[in-house]
Parts: structure tokens; C-alpha cells; sequence
């Protein structure tokens, strides 16, 4: 739905410029909460887990850890590819990073990480909303699509490896308010990186797989893991968290609160999109 929406004509684009920008913020509140409240928990669990079995005590914060080398390491494989690629550093065009923001907003002058576009705008469309190429998907947006996956898969592993009816329903319901929200989220940044549909609909494809995928290995697997299952998902889990916090600080709130219209209403949908998140826990 965001996909279609920003794939509109100009116009209609133009009107819903506004109402993208707010669900954008509402996303990162979303990644936020998923990053905090789902994945950092489970990353402790595996933790305390691992270091159970092998009669280990730690007072170190070890999960947090984990958690910030995770986004180190997305941060550093980032950057090592772009470098060999010569591409500029944007999950979103840098054209529009500007869409929409009047002369001599934050977002064109005052931040000295964007530069500011060069050349005139195109002829034919509204002030500050420029026509842009579509591309495939770019590094960061497959980075994310790689981290919702990875925590779809524990999620679905979770509910697979309940027994009880209640407990299968429960953790069922919640997974799907979870996952919608996400998925919200998710086409609201596909749909910011100007994605085209057709692209768009085979990552979403892939993201939703990931839910009976994991369910179905919950179903086939005994409850009692090895440690080196549960080393390897505390590490791909802090492995999501860590691109989530990325996604939501560098890529997100950098570009929505650098505008300087609706400042506080998006950090009001920020707070909305988190505690939508983090009440479905």
C-alpha cells in the first residue's frame, strides 16, 4: 500500500507527501520497539542459556553487547561495500531527501552529511518533488530486508515450539500484530527508496515466508537446543538488532527530523509507533 501510494501521480503524491512523512516516523518507532522490547530480550534469553550449560556467571552486559557489535558490524559492512562500489552512502536518494521541504529547510542546508542537490529541478511536477529513476533495491533497504527476516524466523521458530493451545493462539495473535506492523513499516521505507512495485512485492514475498519458515523448523525441532544452535541465534538475532538501530537513527530520524515541518507531530508518531509495538510484546 505505501508502494502504491507514492507510485501515484504528482499530485497525489504531493498530498500525501505529509501523511508518508508521519508514517515514516511511525516505522522507526515500530523498529525501535522491535529492536528494544523483542530482540534484545530474546538475545539475554540465549545468553543466559548458553552460559547455563556451561556453568558460566556474568556480570558483564554482555546482550547489549552483542546487540552494539551487531550494528558495528552492519555499519562496517556497509561502508566496506559502498567503498568498492564508489556509491554514495543514502538508503534513500539523496534527490529526495528534499522532496517536499521548502528552500532553506534543515534537511538542504544545515546538515553537513547531505550535500545539497545540484542542477534545477525538473520541469513539470511540483515544487520539490522530483521525478526518480527507479532502481534496484539498495544495500541498506536489503540490509533491513535481511534483519526482518532474521527476526521473522525466531519468531515463527517461537510459536512453532509451543505446545499448549492457549499458548499457540496467544503467541499467534501476538506475531500477527507484530508482523503487520512491521510489514507496514517495511513498505513505508520501499516505498521512500522509490522501489518499484514489482521489486517491492518479492521482498515483501520474502518477509512474509519467513514466518511459516520458522514455524515449520519450531515444529521439527525438540525444545532442548544444542549451545552452538543457541550461540548462533543469540548472534544472528543481535545481528537484526543492531541493523534496526541503524535503520531507525541513520537512515530514519535523520532524514524526517532534519525537515523542519511537523517536527513534533513526528516525534509524537514516533512514540505511537513504538508503544503500538512494544504493547504487543
Amino acid at each position: 500500500l505505501p508502494v502504491r501510494l507514492i507510485e501515484a501521480d504528482s499530485e497525489t503524491a504531493q498530498r500525501s507527501e505529509r501523511l508518508l512523512a508521519l508514517c515514516s516516523s511511525c516505522g522507526a518507532g515500530v523498529f525501535l520497539a522491535t529492536c528494544f522490547n523483542a530482540l534484545l530480550p530474546a538475545v539475554r534469553e540465549r545468553l543466559d542459556e548458553v552460559l547455563r550449560q556451561g556453568n558460566v556467571t556474568v556480570g558483564y552486559p554482555a546482550a547489549e553487547t552483542v546487540l552494539v557489535v551487531g550494528f558495528f558490524v552492519t555499519v562496517f559492512v556497509e561502508q566496506l561495500i559502498l567503498t568498492f562500489q564508489k556509491e554514495k552512502p543514502s538508503f534513500i536518494d539523496l534527490e529526495t531527501f528534499n522532496a517536499g521541504s521548502d528552500v532553506g529547510s534543515d534537511s538542504e542546508h544545515e546538515s553537513p552529511f547531505i550535500p545539497s542537490p545540484r542542477g534545477p529541478p525538473l520541469h513539470g511536477h511540483p515544487r520539490g518533488l522530483r521525478r526518480i529513476s527507479r532502481s534496484r533495491p539498495s544495500l541498506r533497504l536489503l540490509g533491513l530486508v535481511f534483519a526482518l527476516s532474521t527476526h521473522s524466523i525466531f519468531e515463527g521458530l517461537a510459536l512453532g515450539l509451543q505446545e499448549e493451545g492457549a499458548q499457540v493462539l496467544s503467541s499467534f495473535l501476538g506475531v500477527a500484530i507484530h508482523e503487520t506492523l512491521v510489514a507496514v513499516a517495511l513498505g513505508i521505507s520501499m516505498a521512500k527508496s522509490s522501489l518499484p512495485l514489482r521489486d517491492a512485492a518479492k521482498l515483501a514475498a520474502t518477509v512474509s515466508l519467513m514466518v511459516p519458515l520458522g514455524t515449520s523448523i519450531g515444529m521439527g525441532t525438540e525444545s532442548s537446543q544444542g549451545a552452538a544452535s543457541s550461540i548462533i541465534s543469540l548472534l544472528l538475532q543481535g545481528m537484526a538488532g543492531g541493523t534496526f538501530l541503524f535503520i531507525t537513527f541513520f537512515e530514519i530520524l535523520v532524514k524526517e527530523l532534519e525537515e523542519k515541518t511537523d517536527r513534533l507531530l513526528k516525534v509524537l508518531f514516533l512514540v505511537l509507533g513504538y508503544t503500538a509495538l512494544a504493547g504487543s510484546v
